[in-house]
């Protein structure tokens, strides 16, 4: 390991050698374990919380590696979806909640809001919405998964950050206690299964589940949900343009899943751009490439769902 990296985490520590961490070697040997991607960085008693921070950025910028996969947020249960059962006074944790009825939130299988992920995230990667739910940021998150053991609903789970599309409830109620648990719960329709064009959604015990080596982010399946239970990463999804050039041949309009296509067989077809959600469906199937994406796709880290 780069002597340079030992060099940084020394010149953070408090240098006492206290002998606190437990360490026969002291600051200098805490130093090189966290060089080589010691995981701990509550050792340094005197330092403190504010130390463990600067220990977590460090790590970030030097010798952690840059996972692939990433932590989202399962759920919905904002202070404005999901109602509690009753009110909770005790200890200010998750778990400690837990231990009460199950939590006082009406559904059962939704966020306590009381940041148990928070404070097992030794990066700062998770902070709270508006709302009160967890918010990822992932210039920070490693993927580490420490916030996903801490989370006793288990309500966060690690996925590709390249995922743009999930859903975002593990409730396990059924359909028809819904409304008095959570106004974006999965309701499980089926409507996501049935009109996924990739079949990338599956049923897994009794939720919907994204098969994410198959699921292209088309968006199909956030449109189709009455209950909006999945989220979109994408701020600005493209839209469909048809050139000139078009024969219509009206494939483009037999799979577009919101009929925002128009035109008469043989003639030139046109997109409702209001009605578009850049699913690409159209732009697939044409024969002779007359339809194109217009616009950019980018990440949204959903602060604020």
């Amino acid at each position: 390991m780069s002597t340079k990296f030992t060099d940084s985490f020394l010149k953070l520590l408090p240098g006492l050698d206290c002998g606190l961490c437990r360490l026969e070697d002291g600051c200098l040997g805490y130093a090189q374990r966290l060089a080589q991607g010691e995981p701990d960085i509550s050792r340094c008693l005197p330092g403190g919380e504010n130390l463990k921070a600067k220990l977590a950025e460090m790590q970030a910028e030097t010798v952690m590696p840059r996972s692939s996969v990433a932590s989202f947020v399962d759920c919905q249960g904002s202070t404005e979806n999901a109602r509690n059962r009753f009110n909770y006074f005790g200890v200010d944790s998750c778990r400690g909640a837990m231990l009460l009825y199950g939590g006082n939130r009406e559904c059962l299988y939704g966020c306590l809001r009381l940041g148990d992920c928070i404070t097992a995230c030794p990066y700062g990667a998770i902070g709270l919405t508006p709302q009160g739910l967890p918010k990822i940021d992932y210039s920070k998150c490693t993927g580490c998964g420490r916030c996903t053991n801490a989370c006793p609903k288990g309500i966060l789970k690690l996925a590709p950050k390249t995922q743009q599309i999930y859903l975002a409830c593990i409730c396990q109620a059924k359909s028809e206690g819904l409304p008095g648990q959570c106004r974006q719960g999965c309701s499980t329709c089926g409507s996501c299964l049935k009109e996924c064009p990739y079949g990338a959604i599956i049923w897994d015990g009794s939720l919907p589940k994204i098969d994410y080596e198959k699921c292209r982010s088309c968006s199909i399946c956030v449109y189709k949900c009455p209950q909006k239970s999945y989220l979109d990463r994408i701020p600005n999804r493209p839209t469909a343009f048809i050139g000139l050039q078009c024969n219509g041949c009206q494939q483009c309009k037999s799979v577009c899943p919101t009929d925002c296509i128009i035109g008469k067989k043989g003639e030139h077809h046109k997109v409702m751009r209001g009605q578009c959600i850049g699913c690409g469906l159209c732009f697939e199937v044409c024969p002779i490439k007359a339809v194109t994406m217009l616009g950019a796709l980018g990440h949204v880290d959903l602060s604020g769902f």
